[in-house]
């Protein structure tokens, strides 16, 4: 199993915006195969940062969700991009 960590800094006056856009890619992800689990949380210590555990049957399974060409997913970066400061952070962890 895979688990990919991914750390996002929100701006200050988007985070429920940018909560409501999780759920669109959550919603996306639950029709990809190998999609496990998501949990999104939110740091208590700095509000506008949320990481959230992206678990997937293996790696390429992953890769091949975020590879190709999806208009679907290119729209929803997009406006990741305008909600964010700055781009997301990923740390890909493997069970063992």
């Amino acid at each position: 199993m895979i688990v990919d960590l991914v750390t996002f800094r929100v701006k200050q006056d988007h985070l429920q915006e940018f909560e409501r856009h999780n759920e669109d890619w959550v919603a996306r992800m639950r029709h990809a195969r190998g999609f496990v689990t998501h949990i999104l949380m939110r740091n208590l210590e700095r509000p506008q940062e949320y990481t959230a555990v992206v678990r997937w049957v293996n790696r390429e399974y992953r890769d091949r969700f975020h590879g190709g060409d999806d208009p679907e997913r290119a729209t929803l970066q997009q406006r990741a991009r305008d909600l964010l400061d700055g781009p997301p952070a990923s740390v890909l962890l493997e069970t063992i």
